[in-house]
């Protein structure tokens, strides 16, 4: 083989090893440009994950920012909580300084209240937006101007901000400290607690290899964003199922299931669900090893 002819080969492997890898910094797919180009300048990608329903009263979506693009100012009835989970952006109230947030920050973005968020010039940006819709959609209003975005400082008002744990964009957070609900060890994490305005907690509980939750039931249900890792998902009287990261599960209320980590994979998911779970029997080995 030439010379050149090989360089031009290990150029473009290196090329598709760099696309693939900034891919995999996203939890979910990328999924559609999104289509309400009025609505926000420069590329937004858009990945519904969960839409509202009658169980279920919230949206679920992941948002991707290529560099240098904002959402217009907009208004959300119910509020939104955002989880960054990927490069850094900007997060502006109206009357309020811009905030410089980055992968690990979680944004509580109250009722009625105008705001914008968008990507800075040089970063990528992604969060998970959960949004409330019991109130209405979001209020679209007047786009950012180039005069508001550019004139941003790099030491505007900084989050705080937490190192996450490898492949989670969020800490793992503490050993769970009610040890008779599951087997082996896992990590809790709250990112965001039921209040009198959002009616539903973010948890982010880390599993390692092969521990288990015992069989529970959420009565309002629960939706699981799995972050990380391999794991199992089973039902009470259904076959168990081997889930991944970028897979959503919704538990439907008042069934008993629960939710493991394979035998040599570490297992992180994000749990939205309310207070009450009801504890039940353990997971016996003849269960977790029927899972195929």
């Amino acid at each position: 083989m030439k010379k050149h002819s090989f360089y031009v080969m290990i150029v473009c492997l290196a090329g598709l090893f760099a696309q693939a890898q900034a891919q995999d910094n996203y939890i979910f797919p990328k999924s559609e440009i999104a289509k309400n180009t009025d609505d926000y300048t420069g590329t937004i990608w858009l990945n519904e994950l969960s839409k509202p329903d009658s169980i279920f009263q919230f949206s679920i979506a992941q948002a991707v920012y290529a560099p240098n693009s904002r959402l217009n100012w907009h208004i959300h009835p119910g509020g939104q909580i955002l989880l960054i989970t990927h490069g850094m952006g900007y997060y502006q109230e109206k009357g309020k300084p811009i905030q410089i947030v980055h992968k690990g920050d979680v944004i509580k973005c109250a009722p009625g209240v105008e705001h914008w968020h968008g990507s800075t010039p040089n970063s990528e940006f992604a969060y998970i937006a959960i949004t409330p819709a019991e109130k209405g959609s979001t209020i679209w209003l007047q786009k950012v101007s180039d005069e508001e975005y550019n004139g941003i400082q790099p030491n505007e008002t900084l989050n705080s901000n937490t190192k996450a744990d490898d492949n989670s964009p969020f800490p793992r957070g503490i050993v769970a400290p009610n040890t008779n609900d599951y087997t082996g060890t896992v990590w809790l994490n709250a990112l965001s607690m039921e209040d009198s305005v959002f009616t539903f907690s973010l948890i982010q509980a880390t599993f390692s290899p092969g521990s288990r939750l015992r069989w529970h039931i959420h009565p309002h249900g629960q939706i699981l964003l799995i972050l990380e890792g391999t794991g199992y998902y089973m039902e009470r009287g259904k076959p168990g199922r081997i889930v991944h990261q970028g897979e959503v599960i919704k538990c439907t209320p008042d069934v008993a299931h629960t939710h493991m980590a394979a035998p040599n994979s570490r297992f992180t998911y994000i749990g939205i669900e309310s207070r009450g779970v009801k504890w039940l029997e353990e997971v016996t080995d003849e269960e977790y090893n029927s899972v195929k």
